[in-house]
């Protein structure tokens, strides 16, 4: 995809220990005179991105632990929002599981619109999302989060993963702790670091429900799941695909941030990877498509394997 950089995170979900973390591009640490600037930058601690669809998962963590949705409610998402629309508009109304199965920006912007701002806010400070993360790794950023107008329209529009960044590694994190039954995971570069947290951010209900809805996208999609899917292993997981922001401030309609997070095996997690791949190119093979289940699925499954073998 030629695409301008990468990023793939690798952590066991039971005691938070990173075993894998890859930026490109990279550097030689034996050879940093070699190096840049654009190299050196450690992107999966440092840069901050709008995380697209990645949040609806989060969105739905937040309203069900809140007892402000609930798992039989409908929404109506026939007509666009607040200028909110969906990628491939939907007739009627969708259960909770089907706006993230779905992916409906709509739908989740009602949902981030019922739990309101101040609640956003306090969730996200729990999951660590106001602060950097407590890592060993000095030059871990803080991430920029939302600086500038919160009102409603931001609210619904966060509930999709637009107008709030976060890091590669909060992401990953918050997810991890998620479907932890619901126990904080904190990061660790260090082996049998005896890392385990009795914290708890989400009742293990929400965590169940969050796993059921997370295995859902991979076994009932017609896109996604076939491109992520390995034959005895119980994968969960969520694409998403936000459009970059330029240096003036403004969303380019054809520059993509895309992501993939697994979560397996399923029933008893384990392990999550995360990928996310900045701008890249549209290919023939993939019929022109940049999202996240085109570009970093494939790429998902392909880690997955790799781990397998060994």
């Amino acid at each position: 995809f030629s695409a301008d950089s990468g990023v793939s995170l690798l952590i066991d979900i039971r005691n938070g220990e990173i075993i894998s973390l890859n930026n490109f591009p990279d550097f030689n640490p034996n050879r940093v005179n070699l190096s840049n600037t654009n190299g050196r930058f450690n992107r999966a601690l440092q840069a901050n991105y709008e995380m697209g669809s990645t949040f609806k998962p989060i969105t739905v963590a937040m309203g069900i632990d809140e007892n402000i949705i609930n798992k039989e409610m409908l929404f109506d998402v026939s007509k666009p929002i607040n200028s909110i629309h969906d990628y491939h508009p939907f007739i009627g109304s969708l259960s909770v599981k089907d706006i993230v199965v779905k992916s409906s920006n709509i739908g989740a912007a009602k949902i981030a619109q019922k739990i309101g701002k101040k609640k956003q806010i306090e969730f996200f400070k729990k999951i660590g999302f106001f602060e950097k993360v407590n890592i060993q790794i000095k030059e871990a950023a803080p991430p920029l989060g939302n600086k500038h107008n919160w009102g409603e329209l931001e609210t619904m529009t966060i509930g999709f993963g637009h107008g709030f960044a976060v890091t590669p590694l909060h992401i990953a994190i918050a997810y991890a702790s998620i479907v932890n039954e619901g126990r904080r995971v904190k990061p660790t570069i260090l082996l049998d670091d005896n890392n385990t947290s009795s914290d708890v951010l989400v009742k293990k209900e929400t965590s169940e429900f969050i796993l059921q809805l997370l295995k859902a996208v991979v076994t009932e999609t017609e896109y996604t799941g076939p491109r992520v899917r390995i034959e005895g292993y119980e994968i969960g997981g969520k694409t998403g695909t936000a459009e970059l922001i330029n240096n003036l401030g403004q969303y380019q309609k054809d520059a993509n941030l895309t992501s993939f997070i697994a979560v397996f095996p399923i029933s008893k997690p384990q392990y999550l990877v995360l990928t996310i791949i900045e701008n890249p190119k549209k290919i023939k093979e993939e019929n022109y498509n940049i999202t996240g289940a085109s570009v970093n699925a494939p790429l998902v499954k392909n880690i997955i394997l790799r781990m397998i073998e060994i």
